[in-house]
């Protein structure tokens, strides 16, 4: 009996060691979907943004080069330059000569500077022989003053010579590769004290990222690494052994393995053939007449409790853990559900963590798509015009943008895009692009139909919109006249307080339709004459998406009364009026949809 029982914990060694390495590769395996999933989202997110940005840059610079093919005049006006970039956002605007010499610039000390004299600035030189040329540089240091920097540059289209805009170190968009694998390698542990190590080919490779960063920089030879010559399934690291196995991470070119920890994959293992021996020594006389009772016990109530478990699991309260430990199979399932409970926790944790960055990200972006609240058009004496807004959480896709048309006529737009978060945004920044581009190349006398027209045009085109609705209402002044004309599509209807009315009135006018890809939109021009002191509100839906405690909803009797108490005296009071009442309705409940608000008034 004795030779069998031998025989039988030698069988369930080898059975239970073949499952404890399984079940390893089964969690490496897991842990390593998890890794090549994050690996790839975060690159394929970074990579779209770095588009997006290299697009924008690219299309800022096509419009610089027609404007100075419009007016060449503007080179031999630094102030003008200088406002070019303002306009279209970029830090610098440097202009070369047919020979790479910068004729204009608005830094005053690169004049003269000679594009082929150094390496970064003389990747441009083809521009002034090739018409088509584009480049979109990496963030690297500038030739002439070792800044970091970012250049995007075209040919001059006047005559042969260079057009470049250029971003500072503080607004070029980089991240660290190197980096970005350390945290997430770092937030992937397998059990306890394993991790994914990831490293630089070569005689004595480097470890680039571990889950354990005191590894980080180190070489393996300097941790201690070396593989048992008996065991290839094992590696000593730091005097520690561990269970090895060599793994391809998606997205990455580097060699990379995972190591386990003894405890991990053999634990169960060895609880198990401890409590077998225990067993056998203990019970040896009355096993056989307690096997038959054992049995049924053991493997009933092992049940039993497991399934009353996994109920309360499927449920949805994972704080339980299955204890079933009456033999080493119940021992092994429940530890098997015990970590997988824990990596479905884990993987939910960083689930929400991962929404909570990305609305971070959306949420930057769109302060960014919403002006600063104050006065705006400081160069129009005559035009009181101010804009506001109200962020939502986790929201993003509404635009405030000023500009003005190539004959210099000023205009406004506010947009709101159908959807969320981050995809939204850069919806919108490419939006906001387009627009300045379209609205300073249109021609003379365009009114915000043609410009409105013009620039979903190029959108449809580019597929930026692809599966989106978009609400804009696009207005142009002509001051001489005090006209506003605008296009609504999708919008509430404006509201108007004349001076010889007692409060505002809504227009009777309603808004077109709203704009979606692969649908042709007819778009109905309408007109404003104002008189001095006449003022004009209009905003978005989403002024209607305040609510209070009892989930009651903020109303347009509600608007039209805030607009009617509030002063008249500026267009800027009249918007803070409107958004005290807004934030006195709701209190600390933050509104379900971004809002946005403008309103002006002609001065005499």
């Amino acid at each position: 009996m004795t030779g069998g029982f031998l025989l039988l914990f030698v069988c369930v060694f080898l059975v239970m060691t073949i499952g404890a390495q399984r079940q390893a590769r089964d969690v490496i395996a897991a842990r390593l979907h998890d890794l090549s999933m994050d690996v790839v989202s975060w690159r394929e997110g970074f990579d779209q943004m770095r588009a997006t940005t290299n697009s924008g840059a690219l299309a800022k610079t096509r419009m610089l080069a027609r404007i100075i093919a419009y007016d060449p005049g503007v080179l031999e006006r630094p102030e003008s330059l200088k406002d070019l970039a303002t306009a279209l956002e970029v830090d610098s605007i440097c202009i070369s000569d047919a020979e790479g010499v910068l004729v204009a610039s608005t830094e005053p000390g690169f004049l003269g500077f000679r594009m082929d004299s150094t390496e970064q600035s003389e990747a441009f030189m083809p521009a002034i022989y090739d018409k088509a040329f584009e480049l979109v540089q990496e963030p690297q240091e500038r030739g002439i003053d070792h800044e970091i920097v970012q250049y995007a540059g075209v040919a001059r289209l006047d005559q042969p010579g260079i057009v470049q805009v250029c971003y500072e170190s503080g607004n070029v968009f980089h991240f660290s590769d190197i980096e970005l694998l350390r945290d997430i390698v770092q937030d992937l542990p397998i059990g306890k004290g394993g991790r994914f190590i990831i490293i630089e080919d070569g005689d004595d490779p480097v470890v680039v990222a571990s889950g354990d960063p005191s590894e980080n920089g180190f070489r393996l030879s300097e941790l201690g690494f070396r593989r048992d010559s008996l065991f290839p399934n094992l590696a000593i690291v730091r005097g520690v052994i561990y269970f090895f196995q060599p793994v391809t991470i998606a997205g990455e070119s580097r060699r990379a393995f995972a190591l386990m920890s003894k405890y991990d994959v053999f634990g169960a293992r060895n609880r198990g053939l401890t409590f077998i021996l225990g067993t056998y020594v203990l019970f040896f006389v009355l096993l056989y007449f307690l096997l038959s009772w054992q049995f049924k016990k053991t493997v009933t109530d092992g049940f039993a409790e497991v399934n009353r478990t996994l109920d309360k699991i499927i449920a949805g309260d994972l704080t339980q853990t299955v204890n079933v430990r009456g033999n080493p199979e119940f021992l092994a399932l429940s530890d098997g559900i015990n970590i997988m409970v824990s990596g479905l926790k884990k993987n939910l944790t960083e689930s929400k963590r991962r929404v909570r960055s990305e609305n971070e990200l959306a949420k930057s972006i769109q302060r960014t798509l919403v002006p600063a609240p104050g006065r705006l058009f400081p160069q129009f004496p005559t035009i009181d015009f101010a804009s506001g807004s109200v962020l939502a959480p986790g929201r993003g896709g509404d635009l405030i943008e000023t500009f003005v048309t190539s004959d210099g006529r000023p205009g406004f737009l506010m947009a709101e895009a159908v959807g969320e978060s981050v995809a939204a945004c850069l919806s919108m920044m490419k939006f906001r692009t387009v627009l300045q581009f379209c609205a300073m190349t249109a021609t003379p006398s365009a009114q915000a139909d043609e410009i409105l027209k013009h620039t979903l045009d190029v959108l449809e085109r580019e597929k930026v919109f692809r599966h989106r609705f978009l609400s804009v209402f696009l207005g142009t002044f002509d001051i001489s006249n005090r006209t506003l004309y605008y296009v609504n599509a999708g919008f509430h209807p404006p509201f108007l307080r004349t001076v010889s009315d007692a409060g505002f009135v809504r227009s009777q006018i309603e808004p077109g339709a709203v704009f979606t890809t692969g649908r042709p939109v007819e778009f109905r021009l309408e007109s404003i004459e104002l008189k001095p002191g006449d003022l004009f509100f209009a905003c978005s839906d989403g002024v209607f998406s305040f609510a209070d405690t009892e989930r009651r909803l903020y109303t347009r009797k509600m608007l039209q009364a805030a607009l009617d108490a509030a002063p008249t005296d500026s267009a800027e009071s009249v918007i803070d009026g409107v958004l005290g009442s807004m934030r006195s309705f709701s209190g600390e409940i933050p509104p379900a949809d971004d809002a946005i608000l403008v309103a002006f008034r002609f001065l005499p």
